[in-house]
This record gives structure tokens, C-alpha cells and sequence, in this order.
């Protein structure tokens, strides 16, 4: 259901407005019916008049009293409130001496009562002046421009339709113009701010009839009375009820929409422009022609000349004012658009030429954008990667990781992730990639996920050199000390360690100098390599000493180890066209390897054993 059609619902099941319905389409019935009666359907007039008075007064009281309302609206409606007081207390006088002696002129009513609706239509009218239309600047000046043509324009009407106001009639007579005038110019500077305003205090629907009653009651008074009132005197006194039932009414359709819907109010914008104030001098002109017609040129012609001359100037100053926004707007625009373009620019530089990859992904993880970058760090141009899946970039091994982390960013947007990959280059080689994934999915100029990523390559190749020296030793290219310590504590439930110590290897420093010694640790070191399992680890402790990790070896397998050394160290090894024999004790020790420490002095000890022994 839409809104309006929501809204109309709830208007329609309120009792109040049902029962002001049923009293308009009874007054219709009533005194559209032909028939005698006439003095009755007056008698009747005047205090229908001040049961429609006091429930616009009630009913303007309690939106006054609704709770949520702004300071400015409660205020609006108090002054109405008060206004419509008076039109009770004006309607109840009239009323009281209608019932005394009902006579059908008695519908214009008394001075006294065209003075206190005059009152109270100037009270209703000043709510409307002091109620802030919360606009500044241009945007105010625009709205008085606007509002001042629409009133104008209505004025022009009023000035030619009413009548003619005889200083030698009574009071009343003279009076109700005025009051005529006012009710119109009321409605109509209501329907103004309704439509233009930016802090209206009522919803659409009451502010549509409120402007409506305003005008109604403009035109059931002012439009020709007495030809109304001597032919058909029922006709006049049902133009006068339905606009101000229409009245009553308004309070209470406030009252029930903003209850319905509280922020009714505060979502409503004003439109950027409005074609009412060009209608109304539109028609303004309208009636210029046809007062033009008769020939004559009197006081009305020439007020409605008038009328027409002004509200074609302040048309055309506002639309001098609009001219001068519109080419202020159109060099912001054009300032705006070279900046743009500008940036575009650069961002297309930036892009060229940058050596960072970005590429964007939808939802379904596929690029919809690469820049030129891919070819430099994968070897393929843009629309091999264009089109397909983010995951196909990287090594089998790590889609499914990747796949799990590119989800997980696309569950919120604006988060993001750092991704490391490797990607295979169209030469052959493998690249490490570094990207940062953001979900832009909610940016409307992405609708996705973009990935700016580098080459890291070096920087792994480097890391890798540092952490293979902090864990190795330089010379042999064995596991270090740190190493040995660290794979030895993960070895699992039992492990053998030998404790391997060259014999004679200072005099061969002595003898043949330290490169030769050093020759014969690498030496020992390669044999030491090609004679263990893959799961063992062979290290220099320092010196000529080193140790070899069996992890889960058996005394069995420690023996078979222990051989396979002695086996890789029986052929001499070839130093400066010397072959130098590698002499060595070795020491075995077995156990959990949470006993460490013990394991190590165990085999250091059973190595001296077999040195000394």
C-alpha cells in the first residue's frame, strides 16, 4: 500500500472526521433540498456554525498539547486555537440573534460578528506570519519572491471579485469585504508556505485542506452575495458550512497523521521550484483580459492592471535572481568539472605509470578491472586477468585460503584485509605478492572489492636470507645452535643425539693454515648432508664440533647412524692437493626430548668417552 493511500486509511477509520462527514453530507441534503422551511434551515445555520467553531477550537487545542510537536508549531497552533475561539464567540452572537428573529439577511450577519471573524481570520493569519519557514539566505529570498507573486495574484482576485464597499451601509456591510479578504488572502498565503515552506506544521493532507477551506470561505462570502442570498438563501448558508467543516477538520487530520507517522513532518523537503507563482500570474492575466473586455476602465480594471504589472515584476526579479544563481552554479559547475577532469588526470598518470597493482572484483570475486601494472609483476596483459576469478591469480595451494579471506571482507563494507600470495610470472618463476583488499561494495562508482598489491618478491628473497642466517651457520651452512635447541623441543615423544668432535683438527689449522681448516668443516658438513634422513638435522655447535638430531630414532636407528657418519668419513678429503683423513669421535645419547639439556651432556659425554677411551 503506498503512502497516501496509507495515510487516507487511517483518516477514514478516525470517528471525528467520520462524524464530520456524515454532518457535511447531512447539511447538503438539508438545505439543497427544494421545499419550505427556509426558517428553519436558518435557525439551524447559526449554531451548526458554532459546533464546527468550537470543534476547530477543541481540536486546534489538543495539537497545540500533542506531544513531539516543535516549539513553532505548538505556537501556530495556539494562535489558531485562539482565532477559532473567536469565530465561536462571533458565530454565537450571530447565532443568538438569528434564533431571536430569524430573518434570511441575518445569513451576512451583524457588524459585531463580521468584526470578531475579522479578528480571528487576522489571528489565524498572523500564526501563519510568525511561523518560521526555517530558509535563509537565497533560498529565503526565493521564497518571499514566490509567496509575494501568489498573494498578488490573489489579491488581484479579491479586489475585483468582491464588493464594492458603501460608507453610507451599515457596519457589517462594510466589514464583510474586509473579512472576505482576509479569509483569502489567509488561505492563500497558508497554501504558499505549505508548498515552499521548509518547517510547515502540517502534513500534506492538512495543509491541502487548509488552503482549500481559506479559499472556500474566501469565495462563499465574497462572490456576489446578495444574488446568492435573494434567490436561494440555502445555497449561501451550505457555502458558507462546507468550507468551515473543511476547517474543523484540519486540526484533527493533523493530529491523526503525526500520530500515524511522528517524522511525517521532518522528512517532508521543499521542492527546488514551484510552478504555482507562474500559474498565478498566469491567471492574473487571465482575468485582466476579461476585465478588459467590458471597455470601461474603473477602479477595479485599473487595481487589477496594477496588480498584473507588480506581479509580473517580482516574477521577473526572481527570475533575474535565478538567472544570476543559475550562472553562478554553471562557473562553480565548470569549476567543479575542470578539477575533476583534472584529477582524472593525475589518477590516470598515477595509474599508468605506478608499479602497484590494483585490481577491482565484484561480489562474485571476478575482476572487472586491472591496472597496467599486472603486466609488469604477472607477464600477461590486462585482459588476461579481466574476467577471471580473483583466485586464479594464485598458486593452487593458497586459493582455498585466499578464498576464505576475500569472504570475510565482503560480509561488511568498508573493512579490510592484508593478503600475502604467491603468483606464478608467465616466465616460470614464482612472485610474492602484498595486497590490501577493501570492500567498496557500497561506493557506488566501484561495487566491489578493490586489491592494491605490490611485488614483495626481494623483500621474501631477503627475509628469507636473514632469518636462514640468524638459524644457520655461515661457514658449513648447517643448523645453528638456536636451530638445533629449537627442532630438538619439537621432535616429538624420543629422540638420539650425536655428538660429533674432529679429532686433530687443530694442527691441521696449524699445519695448513685456517682456510684449510675451514675447507675441511665444509667438508664435513656436505658428508654430513648426504648421509642422513631428510627428517634429520645435521649442526655446527661451534669449532670442530657438531651434533646430528634423529628424531623418533630407536637404538637400532642411532646405530645405523652412527655407522653411515663413520662410512661418510673414511674417504679423505682433497685439500690443496692434499688428501686430509677425517678423524672424529662420536657420542650417542637417547631419550624424551623434554630432557634436552640431559640428552646433550649424555652424548658430549659419551663423545669424550670414546675420544679418551
Amino acid at each position: 500500500m503506498s503512502t497516501a493511500r496509507a495515510a487516507t486509511s487511517v483518516l477514514m477509520r478516525d470517528p471525528v472526521l467520520r462524524a464530520l462527514l456524515v454532518l457535511a453530507a447531512a447539511c447538503a441534503v438539508w438545505y439543497l433540498m427544494p421545499g419550505p422551511g427556509g426558517t428553519a434551515k436558518l435557525a439551524l445555520f447559526w449554531p451548526i456554525q458554532v459546533l464546527l467553531d468550537v470543534v476547530f477550537a477543541v481540536m486546534s487545542a489538543r495539537m497545540s498539547a500533542l506531544p513531539g510537536v516543535s516549539g513553532s508549531t505548538r505556537r501556530f497552533w495556539r494562535l489558531v486555537a485562539v482565532g477559532a475561539v473567536l469565530f465561536t464567540v462571533a458565530d454565537a452572537v450571530q447565532g443568538a440573534q438569528t434564533f431571536a428573529s430569524p430573518v434570511a439577511g441575518m445569513v451576512q450577519g451583524s457588524a459585531l460578528q463580521s468584526a470578531l471573524v475579522t479578528l480571528g481570520s487576522l489571528v489565524c493569519l498572523l500564526a501563519m506570519l510568525l511561523h518560521p519557514t526555517r530558509t535563509a539566505g537565497r533560498e529565503r529570498l526565493r521564497f518571499v519572491l514566490d509567496a509575494g507573486t501568489v498573494l498578488v495574484a490573489t489579491a488581484v482576485f479579491v479586489w475585483y471579485l468582491s464588493p464594492a464597499i458603501d460608507t453610507h451601509q451599515n457596519l457589517a456591510t462594510m466589514l464583510l469585504p474586509l473579512a472576505s479578504a482576509g479569509a483569502s488572502l489567509a488561505g492563500a498565503f497558508g497554501l504558499v508556505k505549505l508548498i515552499l515552506g521548509r518547517n510547515m506544521p502540517f502534513t500534506p493532507i492538512a495543509g491541502w485542506s487548509a488552503g482549500a477551506a481559506g479559499v472556500l470561505v474566501g469565495l462563499s462570502t465574497g462572490l456576489t452575495p446578495e444574488l446568492v442570498q435573494v434567490t436561494r438563501p440555502e445555497v449561501a448558508m451550505l457555502s458558507r458550512l462546507v468550507p468551515c467543516v473543511l476547517l474543523a477538520a484540519v486540526p484533527r487530520i493533523n493530529e491523526v497523521g503525526l500520530r500515524a507517522d511522528p517524522d511525517i513532518l521532518a522528512r517532508r523537503r521543499a521542492r527546488p521550484f514551484s510552478l504555482i507563482p507562474y500559474a498565478g500570474v498566469a491567471a492574473a492575466v487571465a482575468l485582466l483580459v476579461v476585465a478588459l473586455s467590458g471597455g470601461r476602465l474603473g477602479a477595479r480594471e485599473w487595481g487589477v492592471v496594477a496588480g498584473v504589472v507588480l506581479a509580473t515584476a517580482i516574477v521577473l526579479s526572481r527570475q533575474l535572481i535565478a538567472f544570476t544563481d543559475n550562472a553562478r552554479l554553471l562557473g562553480e559547475v565548470d569549476r567543479s568539472l575542470r578539477a575533476l577532469a583534472e584529477q582524472e588526470e593525475r589518477f590516470r598518470a598515477l595509474v599508468q605509470h605506478s608499479s602497484d597493482v590494483t585490481v577491482i572484483a565484484g561480489p562474485d570475486h571476478v575482476v572487472a578491472y586491472a591496472s597496467p601494472a599486472v603486466e609488469r609483476a604477472l607477464g600477461v596483459p590486462v585482459a588476461a586477468v579481466v574476467g577471471r576469478p580473483v583466485v586464479a591469480l594464485a598458486l593452487p595451494g593458497e586459493r582455498d585460503g585466499l578464498r576464505a579471506r576475500m569472504a570475510s571482507v565482503l560480509r561488511q563494507p568498508g573493512t579490510s584485509t592484508t593478503l600475502r600470495l604467491r603468483v606464478r610470472h608467465a616466465d616460470g618463476t614464482v612472485r610474492w605478492l602484498s595486497a590490501v583488499a577493501t570492500n567498496l561494495a557500497h561506493v557506488p562508482g566501484i561495487r566491489g572489492v578493490v586489491y592494491n598489491a605490490h611485488d614483495i618478491t626481494e623483500v621474501v628473497a631477503f627475509q628469507e636470507r636473514l632469518r636462514h642466517e640468524a638459524t644457520h651457520d655461515a661457514l658449513t651452512g648447517l643448523a645453528n645452535r638456536a636451530l638445533f635447541a629449537e627442532r630438538l623441543a619439537a621432535a616429538g615423544a624420543t629422540a638420539a643425539i650425536l655428538i660429533i668432535d674432529l679429532d686433530g683438527f687443530k694442527a691441521v689449522n696449524d699445519t695448513h693454515g685456517h682456510h684449510a681448516g675451514d675447507a675441511l668443516l665444509r667438508a664435513v658438513a656436505a658428508r654430513l648432508r648426504g648421509c642422513l634422513r631428510p627428517v634429520d638435522t645435521a649442526a655446527r655447535l661451534g669449532g670442530d664440533e657438531f651434533a646430528v638430531l634423529l628424531p623418533g630414532a630407536g637404538a637400532a636407528e642411532a646405530a645405523d647412524a652412527v655407522r653411515s657418519v663413520q662410512a661418510a668419513f673414511a674417504e679423505p678429503v682433497p685439500i690443496e692437493a692434499t688428501l686430509m683423513p677425517i678423524r672424529a669421535s662420536i657420542g650417542v645419547a637417547r631419550g624424551s626430548p623434554d630432557r634436552a639439556e640431559e640428552l646433550l651432556r649424555e652424548a658430549d659425554a659419551a663423545m669424550y668417552a670414546v675420544k679418551h677411551g
